[in-house]
């Protein structure tokens, strides 16, 4: 742990306060829980989801570029209008196209304070929405919900980094690994961990509370009130997200506790398949964005 920082703030601000006082933050992630609320409702239209996209210049222009890749639509070619690109993808997919352009900027970026580059950034948090997903495939949790939090699981990293840059550039964290990974050195040196931070910006955001409460709660859910199920998946997604890139010669990280396992009905030899699924998924996923 760091404990000879050069320059220490005078005073620490609480999750909420380090939230609220940030301003090189994108926040175009803020468009994503009023389209989960759109795409969950029964009188929702196409062009309610296309007026959404269209608020943000830098998503639309995402949405255009990956909207035209075969992954989505089958159909290689660039798209002339958002319209083209939603029609191409269709209803159930455009969620996930429009969630990947709306955190691009957002995920893409280093973390100084956990030593993570933008690589490392970006895959932790896409290999973990897809783990989510499958196992929310296997937990009648719904798929864009569990997507989603876990595409954001790690927002408390980025939210203290880009605090650290402005306050506390010496600020260094030290992990164990999953699944407490930095979450002692944080409480040594805030007092608080990257899931508090993460939940106070999503609230922020105006995220709903079956999104915000897993990532509060992704290293304990045993602490989650409304949403253990949730939270006990974002824990399992994690595991998945390490374990599905660590080379073959070294061992995988302890596998999730039983209890946590057996909220979701997941059987403990199924987890290396499951690793597997979520590399095969991550690798075509990055053949699009390249």
């Amino acid at each position: 742990m760091n404990s000879n920082p050069v320059q220490i703030p005078a005073v620490i601000p609480g999750p909420d306060d380090l939230v609220r006082d940030l301003e090189q933050l994108p926040a175009t992630a803020a468009i994503l829980p009023r389209l989960l609320k759109l795409l969950e409702s029964d009188s929702a239209s196409i062009g309610e989801v296309i007026e959404l996209i269209r608020v943000d210049q830098a998503i639309t222009a995402r949405t255009l570029q990956m909207g035209g890749s075969a992954y989505y639509s089958g159909k290689a070619g660039p798209c002339e209008n958002v319209e083209d690109a939603v029609n191409r993808v269709g209803f159930n997919q455009v969620y996930k196209l429009v969630s990947y352009a709306a955190t691009a900027q957002l995920l893409m970026r280093p973390l100084g304070a956990y030593g993570l580059e933008p690589a490392d950034t970006w895959r932790q948090s896409v290999a973990c929405a897809l783990a989510a997903e499958q196992l929310a495939t296997h937990t009648g949790v719904n798929h864009s919900v569990a997507y989603t939090a876990g595409l954001l699981h790690n927002v408390g990293m980025i939210a203290i980094d880009t605090w650290r840059q402005q306050q506390w550039p010496d600020l260094r964290f030290t992990s164990e690994g999953i699944p407490r990974e930095t979450t002692a050195s944080e409480t040594q040196l805030l007092g608080y961990t990257n899931a508090s931070v993460g939940a106070a910006l999503l609230t922020l955001w105006e995220f709903p509370p079956d999104i915000v409460e897993p990532v509060g709660c992704q290293y304990d859910p045993s602490q989650s009130r409304q949403q253990q199920v949730l939270a006990c998946l974002l824990h399992v997604a994690k595991w998945l997200r390490d374990a599905a890139f660590i080379p073959v010669e070294l061992p995988l990280p302890p596998t999730p506790e039983s209890w946590i396992l057996e909220t979701l009905k997941v059987a403990p030899e199924s987890l290396e398949t499951r690793l597997y699924e979520v590399r095969d998924a991550f690798e075509a996923l990055g053949k699009l964005l390249e």
